[in-house]
């Protein structure tokens, strides 16, 4: 089996982290990061939005320009030239994570998100997107314009993880639609906060080099009880709806632990039952104790294939 890879490592310092909320569907998401994380929050849209108060940063750019600045050879075009580039550089600038969100589909949130991704890399800073596409009921051109905004989006950051909406109607089939978008904008923090909370700044670079190893990435979660609390909480995360049904596509898979009694001893529990369900699936492991959740253990995965 592979090597089960650590994040906690280094010294304890946390690492410097900007999320930037791209787009209306992205700066609502923004508003769920939890205050007392300490990341810099960052809301970029092309006109002020309800979605972005509170929010001490907040970029205004015209949306026209965004897709075609978005698309530049990073190869051939390696300088921060333009004015748009240069507003989202300063807002970002000096921290080792740059985490863009957006719902893609719309004209602003998938664009924006590719241009911070290209500024984060001239930048030289690694970079998580996480990324939710549409509903079939939004209609066949959010669909379209969705994908070829993951395409770029892709090709502008380390890791990208999408967020199916139409997947989150087969955990609850009944939600209403406006609903179902706030769930789905509490699932997509749920790996930024794991992470955040478990991640020192020594691990940025483990976790870039382990994000650029797998050219798609999805997420799961699971929490479980009891004397087999490890096992349930896996075997739970991996019927996620984002996740892959066969466990050997996985090639990769970040396993982030939260428990009150989090240790190495309940880290190396959950390992196991990931080595036993994902045999050839990486494992890149950390955690941090959440006396929050009584006793029960909660698992969050960035599967990657």
């Amino acid at each position: 089996m592979p090597e089960i890879l650590r994040l906690g490592q280094g010294e304890p310092v946390p690492p410097r982290i900007a999320v930037v909320g791209c787009g209306g569907a992205g700066c609502n998401v923004l508003q769920q990061v939890p205050a007392d994380l300490g990341l810099t929050r960052v809301a970029l849209n092309d006109a002020p939005h309800r979605s972005m108060a509170g929010v001490a940063s907040r970029l205004l750019l015209p949306r026209e320009s965004l897709y075609g600045l978005a698309s530049m050879d990073d190869a051939a075009v390696k300088t921060l030239s333009t004015p748009e580039e240069k507003t989202i550089a300063g807002a970002v600038l000096n921290h080792d994570l740059i985490v863009p969100i957006a719902g893609l589909g719309g004209e602003t949130g998938g664009p924006a998100a590719a241009l911070v991704g290209r500024v984060s890399k001239i930048l030289g800073t690694a970079t998580l997107a996480l990324a939710a596409t549409p509903f079939t009921a939004e209609g066949m051109n959010r669909r379209v314009a969705a994908e070829r905004a993951l395409e770029l989006l892709s090709k502008k950051v380390d890791g990208l993880v999408a967020f199916s909406n139409n997947e989150l109607l087969r955990l609850a089939p009944q939600l209403p639609l406006l609903r179902a978008f706030q769930v789905l904008g509490e699932i997509m923090v749920r790996p930024l906060v794991d992470l955040a909370r478990s991640m020192t700044r020594t691990d940025v670079g483990t976790l870039r080099g382990f994000l650029l190893s797998r050219g798609r990435w999805r997420f799961g979660g699971g929490s479980g009880e009891g004397k087999h609390r490890a096992f349930s909480a896996v075997e739970e995360a991996f019927a996620s709806p984002w996740l892959p049904k066969d466990p050997d596509m996985i090639g990769g898979i970040v396993v982030l632990v939260a428990a009150p009694d989090f240790g190495e001893a309940l880290a190396g529990e959950v390992a196991h039952e990931v080595r036993l369900a994902a045999p050839r699936a990486v494992p890149l492991v950390g955690g941090y104790a959440d006396p929050g959740l009584g006793e029960r253990v909660r698992v969050s995965f960035l599967a990657g294939w």
